[in-house]
């Protein structure tokens, strides 16, 4: 009988163990995976600023240029191994118009906001 409370205890020690380090584990996973994400970004907004130079020469419809130089950092993210999901393509839109207004304003060809 005391050899069976004994497994029992164990049991439940392991399983008590297991109930706090899954958790753990999971943040852990999600804290290197942002870590890995935000890594990468510097070389995201070299890419992008790559691009939009290029797009410059390229086309002449603004539409355009932003169309072809979001198409090409989706396939480059995947070469720096950067998870380019929907919020970093809404991040990299928002990225690319600011700049575009900051040419304008520094061109003198609109107004700040």
């Amino acid at each position: 009988m005391n050899n069976a409370m004994y497994w029992v205890e164990l049991i439940a020690a392991i399983l008590g163990g297991l109930a706090v380090c899954i958790p753990v584990v999971a943040r852990l996973v999600v804290a290197v995976q942002t870590a890995v994400k935000e890594k990468n970004w510097p070389q995201i907004v070299d890419i992008v600023l790559t691009l939009m130079t290029d797009a410059e020469g390229l086309f002449a419809d603004g539409a355009a240029r932003k169309a072809w130089v979001m198409q090409k950092v989706e396939q480059a993210a995947k070469s720096v191994n950067y998870d380019y999901d929907d919020a970093a393509r809404q991040k990299v839109s928002d990225m690319i118009d600011k700049i575009c207004a900051a040419a304008k304003v520094v061109n003198g060809e609109g107004k700040a906001d």
